[in-house]
Parts: structure tokens; sequence; C-alpha cells
């Protein structure tokens, strides 16, 4: 009509594209690994001084919680030697079978043997102590405890921990041969040597040096405990290597099998625990002497600011 607006429609409303989750407000990151501990969750007990009966309640309870690792780690390093071992001096070795060899069996037989053990002494026990010291101080501060991070730190430490157990081993050695008890004394003074090199790595004389002073001041505790964990673990080796040796010395030689699980199954359950034990120890001497869990707290707090 003449002299009207046309009317006017509303233009249609815009189709905005959907928004990515991430274009939302930044998230903030995680806070940053503590170099020494992990998070307090993580921790089956809080860090404080502990006395004898308590450092093995604790080493239990520790051993618990990570124990199909912590047996993982032993199982892999040792029950390929054992059974090796045990296999080659099937021959020679029970003690109520008479062996059946030739001389130059027998002469081929004990090589064979002191071969395994040196390889033993110089390869598989410095890995084992280096890989279980640090997968039960990861347990303790609470990191995770992977096979494979454990087992490339422990190749890397064989050399070092073989030569502090040398160093020590022989001034050990040489205090027994003195009067016995300066023996006594050093063991107690250089026992945290390897747990030293795995945490702090210091190395030789100097990490040496460092259980010496650490240990300064708590001989009788410090030997109570190792006393009373070597107790436990002899216990637990007794009853779980006997049916294999009696099995052994029934069967004779084809019963090699029976015997090389009972020691297996012995070193796999015992030396976790031992270990945990000195590594508890050497973490309660160092709050004891350091206020170590106070520098845990304050790393922990800062991280999580």
């Amino acid at each position: 009509m003449d002299g009207q607006t046309p009317p006017t429609f509303p233009e249609p409303p815009v189709q905005q594209p959907p928004v990515a989750a991430s274009w939302g407000p930044p998230r903030p990151l995680p806070p940053p690994p503590s170099p020494l501990g992990g998070t307090p969750g993580d921790r089956p007990f809080s860090l404080q001084p502990m006395g004898v009966g308590e450092l093995i309640d604790a080493a239990i309870k520790l051993y618990r919680s990570r124990w199909k690792t912590l047996m993982a780690i032993v199982a892999i390093a040792l029950v390929p030697i054992t059974f090796l071992q045990v296999f080659l001096t099937r021959e020679i070795g029970s003690p109520f079978t008479e062996p059946t060899l030739t001389r130059a069996e027998l002469e081929s037989t004990v090589l064979t043997s002191i071969v395994l053990g040196a390889i033993q002494f110089l390869v598989v026990q410095p890995f084992l102590i280096a890989a279980v010291a640090k997968a039960s101080a990861d347990v303790y501060l609470g990191r995770p405890v992977l096979v494979g991070t454990t087992f490339r730190f422990a190749v890397s430490r064989i050399h070092s921990i073989l030569w502090i157990s040398i160093l020590s081993g022989l001034a050990i050695l040489l205090g027994f041969v003195l009067l016995i008890v300066p023996g006594v004394i050093l063991l107690v003074r250089f026992y945290f040597g390897t747990t030293v090199l795995v945490v702090e790595g210091q190395k030789g004389s100097n990490a040496l040096g460092r259980s010496f002073r650490l240990a300064q001041g708590h001989f009788w505790k410090i030997l109570g405990t190792i006393l009373l964990a070597a107790i436990l673990a002899s216990v637990v080796e007794g009853v779980l290597s006997i049916p294999g040796s009696a099995a052994f010395a029934a069967i004779g030689t084809a019963g090699w099998p029976f015997y090389a699980i009972g020691l297996s199954l012995a070193a796999i359950l015992t030396t976790p625990f031992t270990t945990l034990i000195s590594v508890l120890l050497y973490f309660d001497l160092r709050i004891r002497k350091e206020a170590f869990d106070l520098e845990i707290m304050a790393q922990e707090m800062s991280s999580q600011q």
C-alpha cells in the first residue's frame, strides 16, 4: 500500500562454531616432582623417628605395599644364576649322595662353581644391592617404583657398589683379625655405605665416611636392629629351603630343581626385607640428626604452591 513502510523481518541468528574444550580458561600445571620425596598420600606412613620394633613393623608395611615389584626385582636378578649354579654343581651339591664324577669332572665342576661364585660376587650381588636399595628408598619416599628404571640405575652403580663392598669388607676383616670388637664396630659404622651411594650419590671412601658419621652415637640400636632382622630372615630362609634340600637329598641329583626353587624363594622373600631395614635405619638416622623429615615437608609444600 502507498505511504506505508514495508514490513521488516528479523535476521536469523548466526550459528557460532562450537568452542573446543581446550579454548577455555587455562588449567594450572601440576606441581613439579620433588627431587627427594613423593606426595604424602603415596607414603605408607609419616616420616618420623622410630624404635627397633617400629622399624621392623615399618619394613613389613613397606614390603606389603610393593611386594610384587620388590620380589620381581630380586627374582629377575637372582633366579637365573641360582638355577644355573645348582644345575652345574648338582653332582657334588647333595651331602647325602656319593659323587659319581671322575677326578677331571670333579675339578671341572669345582672350577665352574668358583667362576659362577665370582660372577655372583662381582656382578649379581652389587646389581641386586643397588636395585633393591633404590626400590626401597623410592617406596619409603613415596615415589613410583618401576622395574626398568630401577634396573637401569642399578647397572650404572655396579662398579661403585662393588668398590664400597671391597673397601668396607677389608676394613671389617682387619678389625676382626685384630680383636674382633673393632670388626663389629666397623661393621655397624660402615653399614650404610651402599645406601649412601644409592640415595646421595657419594662413592667410595666418601660414602663410607658419611656412613661412619651417621652411625655415630647409635651403635647399639643399629646392631640390635641388624641382629633382629637377620634372625627373622634366617628363620624364613630355613623354612623355605628345608623342603627343597630334603627333596634333593631323597631323590638325588634329579631333585636339583626342588633345591634351586627353595634357595630362590628364600632369597626372593628375604632380600627386600633386609634391604628395607637398612634403608629405614638410614633415613631414621637422617631424621634424628639432620631433620630430614622437615626437609621433605618443606619440599612438598613448595611443590604444592
